[in-house]
């Protein structure tokens, strides 16, 4: 635990503190440019470098994919029966989960090296649902009109790209430059969120808790309804419901920001959820004990 909140935790609140610093400095601060860039640019050249390198074999690929669609979907209906008439930005914050800044480190903390393709390639599989049916919430009653912005974010085709060049080398200085811009994305977004945490409400912060709340129970149920629906190697099946169970993705604000969607409803999710992890992840630990 020391290690988890000193190596990963911790560095995540700095950057997001640094943002919250400048935002009430800066009350003029914007953070839509930050965002475009992200969304355009830095996130795609993540998704891009981190999943060229996992090597899995296909079945255990698939259940990858299948499993992070369950807990997505799973997730997002457990969120609409349990919070009615909320903003489309308080049930995307809510079904989908840091699964790349957060679990990438916390799997290789708890499971070893041995687990991180598994968890890199349910981070990807879970950004391409991230960005193509997040959008389609984000927009409700308008399909065409989100399966029209679904299709302009470039980070479903990184996704396909990656898997494409896999095995292929690029030259090393374009292989570099990828993995230095793919590796900007969080830190850019941690103190954006900052920034937009610095005008909050706490009505906003009321809600934050429900999300937070159905955050955690709603990946975590639906993750271990899966598990134990489908066969699944223990480790797989531990990365499946450790990823599943993570804090809001910072992504989320991301999406909000672009689409208009209450990107501060966003931010409070995500901040309160992180804080609240290190007092969740206990819990999750003792799970992982009696289920495998």
């Amino acid at each position: 635990m020391g290690e988890l909140l000193i190596n990963v935790v911790f560095p995540l609140y700095l950057l997001i503190g640094v943002g919250y610093l400048f935002g009430k400095l800066k009350g003029e601060l914007e953070t839509s440019s930050i965002s475009f860039l992200v969304l355009y640019f830095f996130a795609p050249a993540l998704v891009f470098s981190s999943f060229k390198r996992v090597e899995l074999p296909l079945k255990y690929s698939l259940f990858i994919a299948f499993a992070s669609l369950w807990v997505f979907l799973f997730t997002y209906s457990f969120s609409k029966l349990f919070a009615r008439k909320r903003e489309p930005a308080f049930y995307l914050s809510a079904t989908v989960m840091n699964a790349g800044y957060l679990g990438i480190p916390l799997i290789y903390l708890l499971f070893g090296e041995k687990a991180l393709p598994y968890g890199v390639s349910y981070m990807v599989f879970m950004a391409v649902y991230h960005f193509t049916l997040g959008i389609l919430i984000l927009n409700p009653g308008k399909l065409r009109e989100g399966i029209i912005s679904a299709l302009k974010v470039p980070l479903i085709y990184a996704a396909v790209l990656a898997f494409l060049f896999k095995g292929i080398n690029l030259p090393p200085g374009i292989e570099k430059i990828l993995e230095l811009t793919g590796n900007s994305t969080m830190p850019l977004m941690l103190v954006s969120i900052g920034i937009s945490l610095s005008k909050v409400s706490l009505k906003e912060i009321k809600e934050a808790l429900l999300g937070t709340v159905l955050r955690f129970l709603g990946g975590t149920l639906g993750a271990l309804l899966f598990v134990k629906a489908v066969p699944v190697p223990p480790l797989l099946g531990k990365v499946i419901l450790v990823q599943s169970s993570l804090p809001s993705a910072v992504l989320n604000f991301v999406l909000c920001q672009k689409f208009n969607r209450s990107p501060e409803v966003a931010a409070s999710i995500i901040f309160l959820s992180t804080l609240l992890f290190l007092l969740y992840l206990p819990l999750l630990k003792l799970l992982l004990n009696l289920v495998f």
